[in-house]
C-alpha cells in the first residue's frame, strides 16, 4: 500500500520548500562571512595606510635631521638655500602623503563596496528563495487537489476488481 500520488505531490513540495528555507540560512551564513571578511580587510587597509604615512613621516624626519646636522656641522648659519631644500623635502613628502591616502581611501571604498554588493546580493537572494518556496508550495498543493479530485482513470466493479483487463 503505498501514497497516492496526489500526497506525493504535497510531500514533494514540502520537501521542496524546506530545501529553499534551508538554503536561505545559507546564503545569510555565507554573506555574514563575507562581510565579515571585508570589514577586517578594510581595517587592515586602513592600518597599513596610517603605517605608510608613519614611515613616510619618519623618512622626511630623518632627512631634515641629516641636512640640520650636516649644517652644524658645516658652520653655515642661516641660509636662504638651506631653508628651500628642507621646504622642499617637506612639500615633497606632503604630495606624497596625499597620495597614500587617496590609495588608502581607494581600497577602502573598494571593501565598502564589496560590502555593500555582498549584502545586497544575500538579500536579494532571500527574496527569491522566499519566493520559490512559496511557488513550490503553491505548485504542490494544486497538484494535490488536482490528483484528489480527478477521476479514476482505471474502471473497477463494486467488489474493487479491475474491468476490462487485458
Amino acid at each position: 500500500m503505498g501514497a497516492d500520488p496526489a500526497t506525493l505531490f504535497l510531500i514533494s513540495a514540502g520537501i521542496s520548500a524546506t530545501g529553499s528555507l534551508v538554503q536561505i540560512q545559507q546564503q545569510r551564513s555565507a554573506a555574514a562571512e563575507m562581510t565579515r571578511r571585508y570589514e577586517e580587510e578594510r581595517r587592515v587597509a586602513y592600518v597599513e595606510g596610517l603605517q605608510a604615512e608613519n614611515a613616510r613621516k619618519e623618512d622626511m624626519n630623518r632627512i631634515l635631521a641629516n641636512n640640520r646636522a650636516v649644517r652644524g656641522a658645516s658652520g653655515v648659519g642661516d641660509s636662504p638655500s638651506f631653508d628651500a631644500i628642507q621646504q622642499d623635502v617637506i612639500d615633497v613628502t606632503n604630495k606624497d602623503l596625499s597620495a597614500i591616502r587617496l590609495n588608502a581611501a581607494k581600497v577602502q571604498t573598494s571593501y565598502d563596496r564589496a560590502i555593500f554588493n555582498t549584502k545586497s546580493q544575500a538579500y536579494y537572494s532571500t527574496i527569491g528563495s522566499v519566493i520559490n518556496a512559496g511557488s513550490t508550495i503553491v505548485n504542490g498543493w494544486n497538484y494535490y487537489n488536482y490528483y484528489k479530485k480527478a477521476p479514476d482513470p482505471i474502471k473497477k466493479d463494486a467488489a474493487g476488481r479491475i474491468l476490462g483487463g487485458i
